[in-house]
Parts: C-alpha cells; structure tokens; sequence
C-alpha cells in the first residue's frame, strides 16, 4: 500500500471546510423543500408520473386516502418524487465518504463473495428490524458484499445501511445487475413476485446459487397486490433452495411442489439484544405498579388481537401495557383504549433492548387466521434473548420455546398476567437462533464455507472474571465446528476461584495455565509458549464469539494481503499531539463509515480482544512487552512494532465477537489512572527513541 503523506492541520481543517459545506447546502436545499411553490410543483410532479405516465392508480389512492382520512394506509412517500431528495442523499454519503478524500491511507474493499437480497420492503423498513434487513446486515458483518433490492415502497427512515448498492428495483438495470453476479454468489428472494422472475433466472445463467425464501402466506391479502399462483410455481421449481419460516408455510409450498424446503425461522440480533448491558429506562415507558407490560411491532394488522390487550387492560389494572410501533392506521384505537394502554410511537431497534429491560410480560398478540398462523414471530426471539417472559397466542412455531407462556382466550391471557413465573436464561436458544445462525446455514447449503483452516490457537486472559468467563469459553467451544482451533486459558493469580473452576469444568477441552504474576504481557506471552497453532487469536474473557464463521473474516485479510500483519476487531485512534484517542468500539458505526471497505488501516493500534497474526510474526516483533505489566497500553506498544518491523494493521470490526467491557480493569479507579499515566510516559518516551513518525502519522480520523 503506498502512503499519502498529509499534515494533521491540515487534514483536519480540509475535513471541517468540506463538513460545513456540505451543511450548508444541506440548509439550502431543505429551505427550497420548504416553500409552498415546491411542495404543489411535487404535487403536479406526482399526477404526471402516476396518473398519465405510470398508471400507478391504486398507489395514488392510498395516497390520497391517506391524507383525506389518515387511515394507515401505505403508499410511496412524496419524497420519491423530489430530485432534491436525491440531492441531499448524496450530499450525505459525502459525509460519510469524506475519508476517501482526506485520509492517509487507500482503504482496501471488499472483494469476497456477493449476496443478492431480493426483498419486499425497503432495508429502513421499520426501523431495519425486518427479516431481510436482519440477514443483509448479518451478511456483511461476516465480510460479504450485500447488494439489496426491494419491490414495494415504505416510508423513508435515516439510518447507516451496510450495504454496496440499495435500489428500487424499478430502477434497477438488469444488465448492469448481471455484470456484477459472479459464480459462486448468491441470490436470495423473498418474494414471488413478476419484477423479479427475470433477476431469477439472470441469477441461475450467472452461476449464482439461488433461494427462495417463503416468508408470508402471500395467497392472502397480503399478496393481493402481486400474487400469482404459476410465479409462485416457477419460483419453487426454479430455485437452488427453497425455505420456509413457519411450519404452517411448508404446507403451502408442499401444495405447489415436491421438492423438499429448509425450515428456517426468524432469529435475533444478539450485538443488540444483550442482557448483560446496563440500560437506562426509556422517559417514555410507563411502569405499572405491578407489572409492566410491552409490545413492538406492527399495530394496524388485521391479524393483531386487540380484544386481548383490551381484556387484560381492564381486568388487570395494576399492569401498564406499552405498545410500541406506528399507531397511523389504528388512531380509533388509541383514542378508545383503556387508560393503562400507552401507545408510544415507533422506535429504533437499537432502541428495544432499553425497553424490554424494565419490562415483566413481553406480549404477542397475534389471531391464528389465515395470516398470523403462517408467521413467524420475529420478535419472540427479541424477547426471549433478553430473558423476559412471553405471553402468546398459541401458534405453531413457538410450542416449546423457553419462558413462553400460551392461550388463545382473553381470560387466560388475564391469568397469565397474574402469575409469578420463574425465568430461565435463554443464553443457548438465543445463540442456537440468531442470525448468524440462520446466515450460515444459508452458506452452508451453498458449499460457501470456509473449511480448510490452518491450525489456530486462541489464547484468553482471566483474572478473577469467574462470573463472565464461562460465557466467553462456552462460546469457542460452541463455535468451533470449522476451525478446530485450540483454547488456552491463562489465569493471572486470580483468588476468586475461577482458575479451580476452569481446571475442573473444562477438563480436557481446554488448557488452563497459571501465569506467576498479574500480567496482560505476560499472560499473553505465556499463551503463546504453550501454542501449537500457526495463527494466535487474543480474547478478553470479558468478550465471546457468536458465529462458527468469527475467524474466516480475519484469515482472508491475512491470507490475501502478506503486508498485514495483524487483525483485530478493536482498534484506536491518537488525537493529535497525544497517544490518547477515541476507541473504534464507541464511535459511531463503530469507525468504519463506508459500507463496502474490508477494513481500515489508517488506525494508530489494535486492541489485543479479538487480535489475529501469525505466531512467527509475534515472536519476530518480540511479542508483548512486560514492562507494561499489568495492563494498559501492551497492545499499543505491540501494533507499533508490527508497523515498525514493515507490516500494516487491520481494523475489521465487523468480526462476530461481542464485548462487556471493564470487566477486569477497573476504568476510573485512582489506581488505574496511576498505572495507565505510568505506561502512557513508558510508551511514549520509548517510541520517541524508536520511531517517533509513528506517534505523529496515525491522528485522529475524522
């Protein structure tokens, strides 16, 4: 990689003149959007399009019954027809793509396997919680190219979206689409409908492997707009793979097709729903005085059961019921509800997890009819991965699942709610369905699976973090169904007793060793002796992996570019004219703004948690210095020697690894400040001997 020298000032004062330009013009734009003359040329500009050009009637209806009645009805935003929408759409990617015109380094892009989503709705479709945004962010997080389209309109959501191309596929050119298919990607479909027939069979003569996935019981009214009995037809014929994700479904599909299908339900976000996190109560959840209950989801349904939540409203009073999600096209109901029904609007998904924190019963109240008993539930799994109880109708799918309580009568619903039930953890159905899961069967099927690995070691570090390191060697031991990699524990004189439970619980799985001193250096120093593999792999025991893909990702890194010297999936930055900086794990998109790069190198250092390299490589650099025993800044010290010694680093957060951060440490404390005050003079003054360019290059990237 060749290196563009720049002057920190200067960069910094390029980024903010571009910056503030483009919010002008931001300003600018809106305040034209603003006036009355525009809005009716829009007008005009939609009568044209729909009514003479495009025949779109029935989408001008809704569009007009909508703002006549204010009924819930769905149709194409307004902003669909505005050029300037346009405009500001790329005036923001500007922002976000400010790197590629300011940074001191060319970021590599991604070049691994490509996935097709071929979806119903928008990606920022309620909020991206949908089934198809799941799994294309999923695909990414596991370093593949994700090109979304989407067949109907759904009102526009800001949100970051991981992916190299998101498209209407109105607009799409299919020539174009068929220029980027490449044998061995692949294809998913999540509708049958007619836009998409001709992009199945582009699919297939590309050499791409194709999956039809059978998401709704759209020989209902829920496909009354598109369904077509022989599409349905050609595309279970025609497809490499077909699923489904209800039971129920199967049926369907085994109606019209002998072929077998793959039952592959909904699943979790587990980086977003997470237990273990601290959350502050959302201002706008109503606590009951004795229970508190929640729904998130679509209001307006005609499968939704309001009689239950109106039956439990008025005969448990001392519960709140909080409902969360767009109430447009059900205002009669919110003007009628009981008083402890609260109806509080849409929210983000990342914003769930906050609420379902300070909630009891988590409900899903949904009608066994022709619709509801084809679904399944996405955010059962939501629920369940947060340990919160479930009251539910009785449907299909979700017999047996943990902490899920059934009836299908208004006065068992009441009963339930009565009840003081006991929970269980839900730590291993959570990890058995969350999406990770389901994207890897998916590549599984498609022989896309990594299953050469070399031999690996993966080396953690425990010192009295008996209560969290289980979850940690649970996990590499869960997930090590391709990389038969092997797990050493290092224990740093804990008298918490976690090293005997170790020795004793992993018996012959694992290899525990007990380090003499209380050191991140030489913990790790000592794992590496004790190594057989040609890769080592640092954990925290404070982070686990979620994925049986979590080292595929760094390996290709390693294997494709020999100037890399190490990958991790925490990395920081050193603010100008100090060794201090932000984290990559606290910043927004966790640092790396463009979608459709692998990883960036413009860093200042790794983190040890999640760090991968060649053990030759660390024993050449010299491994960790021990002069930093017990802990801060090793890791720094360490990256700076690979760069020193003529390799590059590789932030890559997107690696299946979660983290409880300070678990071990204690962040805050006057000791720790005194410790990390003491190494920051060590580093410093060490590479200001050794190479001092390296302090003053890697500044803070804007």
């Amino acid at each position: 990689m060749q290196t563009i020298q720049f002057n920190n000032k200067e960069l910094r004062e390029l980024a903010a003149e571009q910056l503030n330009a483009t919010q002008q013009a931001l300003q600018a734009l809106s305040q034209i959007q603003g006036k009355k003359r525009y809005k009716a040329g829009l007008l005009l500009k939609r009568i044209y399009r729909q009514l003479l050009r495009d025949h779109e009637y029935k989408d001008f209806a809704k569009w007009v019954l909508e703002k006549v009645t204010a009924g819930g009805f769905i149709a194409r935003p307004l902003g669909d027809f505005d050029p300037l929408e346009q405009v500001k759409q790329a005036l923001r990617e500007g922002q976000y793509r400010l790197a590629d015109r300011v940074v001191a380094k060319t970021f590599p892009q991604k070049d691994t396997q490509r996935i097709f989503m071929f979806a119903s709705v928008p990606f920022y479709d309620i909020g991206g919680g949908q089934r198809s945004a799941q799994m294309a962010r999923t695909f990414s997080a596991l370093g593949k190219q994700v090109y979304y389209f989407h067949a109907f309109p759904a009102p526009v959501t800001e949100m970051t979206m991981p992916l190299a191309r998101h498209q209407d596929i109105a607009e799409a050119d299919i020539q174009e689409v068929r220029s980027l298919i490449r044998p061995g990607d692949m294809a998913i479909f999540e509708v049958p409908c007619a836009a998409y027939a001709p992009y199945l069979r582009c699919a297939k003569e590309q050499g791409a492997y194709t999956v039809y996935e059978h998401i709704d019981n759209w020989d209902s009214s829920l496909g009354s707009e598109f369904y077509d009995e022989g599409l349905f037809a050609r595309f279970l014929a025609e497809a490499d793979l077909i699923t489904v994700t209800a039971r129920m479904l199967g049926e369907k599909v085994a109606e019209k097709s002998s072929r077998p299908y793959l039952y592959l339900p909904n699943a979790v976000n587990t980086a977003v729903f997470e237990p273990a996190r601290q959350y502050d109560k959302p201002s706008d959840l109503v606590l009951g005085r004795k229970k508190t209950l929640l729904y998130f989801g679509t209001l307006w349904g005609e499968w939704f059961d309001w009689d239950k939540i109106w039956y439990v409203a008025r005969h448990c009073p001392g519960c709140s019921i909080n409902l969360i999600g767009d109430f447009m096209g059900c205002r009669e109901k919110r003007w009628h509800a009981p008083k402890n029904v609260h109806f509080l609007g849409p929210k983000k998904q990342t914003e769930l997890p906050a609420y379902l924190a300070y909630t009891d019963i988590a409900l899903l109240p949904f009608k066994n009819d022709e619709i509801g008993k084809y679904v399944s539930p996405l955010k059962i799994f939501e629920y369940l991965a947060m340990n919160v109880r479930v009251l539910a109708t009785p449907l299909d799918d979700i017999q047996g699942y943990p902490n899920v309580t059934c009836s299908d009568t208004c006065e068992g619903w009441a009963e339930a709610v009565g009840q003081s039930l006991p929970t269980e953890d839900c730590r291993l159905f959570t990890a058995q369905h969350s999406w990770f899961a389901r994207c890897r069967e998916l590549l599984d099927r498609a022989g896309s699976i990594r299953r050469d690995y070399p031999s690996l070691s993966v080396i953690v570090l425990n010192h009295n973090n008996g209560s969290v390191i289980r979850r940690c060697v649970d996990s590499l031991l869960a997930h090590r169904g391709f990389a038969d990699y092997e797990i050493i524990v290092v224990d740093n004189q804990s008298d918490d007793g976690s090293y005997e439970m170790l020795s004793r619980a992993y018996a012959g799985r694992i290899t525990v060793l007990r380090n003499d001193k209380n050191g991140c250096s030489s913990g790790r120093n000592l794992g590496v002796q004790a190594a057989k593999g040609e890769y080592v792999c640092f954990l925290d025991s404070d982070q686990w992996v979620i994925s049986d893909l979590w080292l595929e990702g760094s390996l290709h890194i390693l294997e494709q570019d020999p100037g890399v010297g190490a990958v991790s999936w925490a990395a920081g930055w050193f603010s100008p004219g100090s060794v201090r900086g932000p984290i990559g794990e606290e910043m927004a998109r966790e640092g790396l703004h463009v979608r459709d790069y692998a990883y960036r190198s413009d860093i200042a250092y790794l983190g040890s948690g999640g760090l991968l390299m060649r053990k030759a490589l660390f024993w050449e650099v010299g491994g960790f210095d021990e002069a930093y025993d017990p802990t801060c800044f090793e890791d720094t010290d360490l990256s700076l020697r690979i760069r020193h010694a003529g390799y590059e680093l590789a932030y890559c957060p997107h690696i299946p690894i979660q983290h409880l951060p300070h678990q071990t440490t204690r962040v805050g404390s006057a000791e720790y400040e005194a410790l990390f005050a003491r190494n920051e003079q060590y580093f410093t003054q060490k590479w200001q001997r050794l190479h001092p360019e390296l302090l003053e290059y890697y500044c803070m990237y804007i």
